[in-house]
């Protein structure tokens, strides 16, 4: 009986050490899960829409820019980047008031040189300046 006894703990102690073994290599195979805070906490969301007309060398952004909250930006430019990557930007705006109700601002700039030009708006809350999608063309002949 006392064989009986060892073997059934032998056995008993295997199943315990088999079940360490699975759950540390389970544990080990499983990431750490990383809580993750949503991005831009705080910050306002800009939305705006952006043409360019032209008339020679004279071009003009047409900009309607809202918020979800009321902001003021404290610089928004549209930036400009010939096909080698050269800017021409336009000149910047301070301290532009933000809102949900939409609104008209015009930036003026001259591209003399012909070529396919990129645009896009781009704009600083507090530090970093961020760069707002979509970059469009504009064609200068």
């Amino acid at each position: 009986m006392g064989g009986r006894t060892r073997w059934w703990l032998f056995g008993t102690g295997g199943v315990v050490i088999l079940a360490v073994a699975v759950f540390a290599i389970v544990r080990m195979s499983t990431p750490d899960l990383v809580p993750v805070a949503p991005v831009n906490t705080g910050g306002v969301t800009i939305a705006g829409q952006l043409t360019m007309t032209q008339t020679g060398p004279a071009v003009s952004a047409h900009l309607t820019i809202s918020a979800d909250r009321a902001a003021t930006l404290r610089q928004l430019v549209v930036r400009v980047r010939d096909e080698a990557g050269g800017a021409h930007d336009f000149p910047a705006l301070a301290n532009v008031a933000v809102s949900t109700t939409p609104r008209e601002l015009v930036f003026n700039g001259e591209l003399t040189t012909p070529g396919t030009y990129t645009y896009y708006l781009a704009y600083q809350l507090t530090g970093d300046w961020v760069s707002l999608p979509p970059w469009q063309t504009i064609a200068i002949r």
